[in-house]
């Protein structure tokens, strides 16, 4: 499989205009076409050829143990993604400056970067939750999503919504503020500290490959409080 480092994005210019707007921070960003054609269609194959080998979901508790709770999360995990791994990592880097600079935050030494690929079909769905609320995951700073599926979708509904909650000592607010609907080809970022979740997916073929999928994970900076 052939992967290509470029992208039709143009970040110069998306830089550009955030210096411009340096002063209006968003609470996202979105970043269209964050994939050259042939990539998608080769994660899109990539992903419906492997669904053997999808796990179901865990939540993470802020004991730090991971554990199915289908009350919480209904979806399944691939965290072995080969190739595009290196392909996220290198796009999500590059795209990193102009992101920052549209969401208001500083840069930072980036420590790691976390990834899966999350199927969720009919009946999934991810109830509000945090992405750094546990002390082992506390150096998530940035939680990104890319959204992918066939065309035409086969499925309804999987908007993410967004939380006006975002700092730690407010994660008792639960006013829902924004809801993203899945775009093909699309990339969303968020800090995450924000409140958000997976509203219900709704797949009337029951086909592994009709449903939502996604590359989501986390930029990881230093951990907070020395852990």
């Amino acid at each position: 499989m052939a992967i290509s480092l470029q992208s039709s994005i143009d970040i110069d210019a998306r830089t550009r205009g955030a210096s411009r707007n340096a002063r209006r921070p968003s609470p996202w960003v979105v970043l269209d076409e964050f994939l050259v054609t042939q990539e998608l269609e080769s994660l899109l194959r990539f992903a419906t050829s492997r669904a053997a080998s999808f796990q179901v979901s865990e939540v993470l508790e802020e004991s730090n143990n991971a554990v199915v709770d289908a009350g919480a999360r209904r979806s399944h995990v691939l965290f072995e993604l080969g190739g595009f791994e290196t392909l996220f990592r290198s796009r999500l880097l590059w795209t990193l400056p102009y992101v920052l600079a549209r969401l208001g935050l500083r840069s930072f030494s980036v420590s790691d970067v976390e990834m899966q690929l999350t199927a969720t079909h009919d009946g999934g769905f991810f109830r509000p939750h945090f992405d750094d609320d546990a002390t082992r995951v506390l150096g998530r700073r940035l939680t990104f999503v890319y959204f992918f599926s066939r065309e035409p979708r086969r499925f309804r509904g999987g908007d993410l919504q967004l939380f006006a909650s975002c700092a730690p000592d407010t994660r008792s607010d639960g006013v829902a503020s924004w809801r993203i609907q899945p775009g093909q080809n699309q990339a969303v970022f968020f800090e995450s500290t924000r409140l958000h979740e997976v509203m219900p997916v709704q797949c009337a073929s029951r086909d592994f490959a009709d449903g939502r999928f996604t590359v989501n994970g986390w930029i990881h900076g230093p951990s907070r409080g020395g852990l």
